[in-house]
């Protein structure tokens, strides 16, 4: 086990060790905090490369870090446990100069899996919100108590810092609250906020987490709203608790494009922002999706995108020809090889199935839309079925040199044609992005301009948030090392002036 937990005085220390970087406080905590933080949703232990990222990120001056007990279905916080741990062990940084968020609300992946059948057995966790098939919800004691349990095991530490409820919303919009009364629902929705906090104030005691708050996405709505949750309601539950609470730290997205932080006055007979309330009640701002910005036609990345203009040159014909090589090869195998490799029957099918990358790519590659959409295609569907069917015919006694080599053909095959779509439709994007990067060019003027007019996109949408007074850490995904040097050198860049009157005119 690591043990003790982050303290004020340390985490002042660490930040001093990189004065070039940029670091605020996290709300009333005394914690100091580098201005971006780590945030491991899309990370697994599995991965190496997201383990060598999260420790270049650490040994450079990231010392907040942002997960939740079902990323990655746990294994986002193993690989936290397993970087610090190995971080601590060789002397480059202490337990006390970090500071650890997690959450916990949801059921899914293998909890859910466990709850189904608790609830079966007759003893499933109390107020779970059966949200859909694949999501339940619960802040329950009962629930904390074990998430809190399970992420400490996971990570392998004494004291989690900041723990927060997970998106308590989803109870209000869930199959079981349509037939409540809205007054009613609400008035139930804050009262289980309550019992959280007052079970939560107890693991404070225990020593277990030193401070607590809320991840919500229903902070930013419209008073009116039917998931509307209102800061000063929170606010109100802890003080009735205890006016010594632990009620620290809230967590809301923000970016370019969703400003609702900034622009809703939600509070107060909408005379204040949750932004405003926030910082006037002294609580600590993590802000996400500073890059991923939800609009009416889905996913926008805020980010340049690197492209091959060898292959954004490339006209309709070329790149047809190269679809159909790839759908010929593949075919050819499947035709030439695949009974003679004695695969189980299910192994056959899956084989047979999953190697059509040519025939996926003939029958869409127009149609993936944007550049997100081909990632999140490529990254949940293409590739990993790919990478399943080639390690089934790889590992099969039977495969000859020349089967081998036939593979390492198509694969490299592959290799290409997903450059070939990330460059097109990356340029795509990088075209979409010139009118928003010249917007943000004329926001920023004087003696800001010259340097601001040299970073990217993703940059830029950091240092926007970053400025704001109220905001304590912008969380970023860095999954990869050249995702934390982008992040570096945001921070590097300090804030810009009048930072709420430049946000208000994009």
């Amino acid at each position: 086990m690591i043990k003790s937990r982050a303290l004020a005085d340390n985490t002042k220390d660490f930040s001093e060790k990189f004065p070039h970087l940029l670091y605020k406080p996290l709300g009333n905590t005394g914690y100091t905090v580098s201005a971006c933080g780590f945030g491991a949703y899309r990370v697994d232990y599995r991965v190496k490369e997201h383990f060598d990222s999260l420790e270049y990120a650490l040994s450079n001056g990231i010392n907040l870090i942002d997960t939740s007990a079902n990323y990655a279905d746990g294994g986002s916080e193993i690989l936290i446990g397993n970087v610090l741990g190995d971080l601590i062990n060789r002397d480059i940084i202490k337990r006390e100069e970090i500071v650890i968020v997690s959450k916990g609300g949801y059921l899914q992946g293998k909890i859910l899996e466990a709850a189904k059948k608790m609830k079966d057995d007759g003893l499933g966790y109390k107020e779970v919100t059966e949200y859909a098939e694949n999501i339940w919800h619960s802040i329950h004691p009962d629930f904390l108590k074990d998430q809190i349990t399970l992420s400490l095991e996971r990570m392998k530490l004494e004291t989690i810092d900041v723990y927060l409820l997970h998106n308590p919303e989803y109870f209000l919009d869930s199959p079981q609250a349509i037939d409540i009364e809205p007054e009613v629902l609400r008035k139930q929705y804050y009262s289980r906020i309550k019992k959280a906090f007052s079970y939560l104030e107890e693991e404070v005691k225990n020593g277990r987490i030193t401070y607590y708050g809320i991840s919500s996405n229903a902070f930013v709505k419209d008073s009116d709203d039917p998931v509307f949750t209102s800061l000063k309601e929170c606010v109100n539950a802890a003080n009735e608790i205890s006016e010594d609470n632990n009620f620290y730290v809230i967590e809301l997205p923000l970016n370019l494009y969703e400003k609702g932080a900034i622009a809703n006055k939600n509070l107060e007979d909408n005379k204040f922002s949750v932004l405003e309330y926030a910082y006037e009640s002294e609580l600590g701002v993590l802000v996400n999706r500073p890059l991923n910005a939800l609009g009416a036609n889905g996913l926008m990345r805020l980010a340049d995108f690197l492209v091959n203009y060898e292959y954004v040159n490339l006209d309709e014909t070329q790149i047809t020809a190269e679809i159909n090589l790839l759908d010929m090869i593949e075919e050819e195998f499947l035709k030439e090889y695949l009974d003679i490799l004695e695969l189980t029957e299910s192994n056959k099918e899956a084989v047979n199935y999953f190697l059509k990358a040519g025939k996926l790519l003939k029958e869409n590659w127009k149609n993936f839309g944007t550049a997100e959409n081909f990632n999140d295609i490529k990254k949940q569907y293409l590739i990993p079925r790919i990478n399943f069917a080639l390690n089934l015919l790889t590992t099969s006694p039977k495969l000859t040199p020349e089967m081998k080599q036939k593979l390492e053909k198509i694969a490299k095959q592959i290799n290409k044609l997903v450059e070939i779509m990330d460059s097109i439709y990356g340029f795509i994007a990088n075209e979409n992005h010139k009118d928003l990067h010249i917007k943000l060019n004329t926001v920023v003027e004087g003696f800001e301009a010259d340097k601001f007019k040299e970073l990217t996109l993703s940059q830029k949408a950091i240092l926007f948030i970053n400025s704001l007074r109220e905001i304590s850490c912008t969380l970023v995904g860095m999954r990869q090392q050249k995702y934390v040097d982008d992040v570096l050198t945001a921070l590097k860049q300090g804030v810009l002036v009048d930072a709420a009157d430049k946000f208000s005119q994009i």
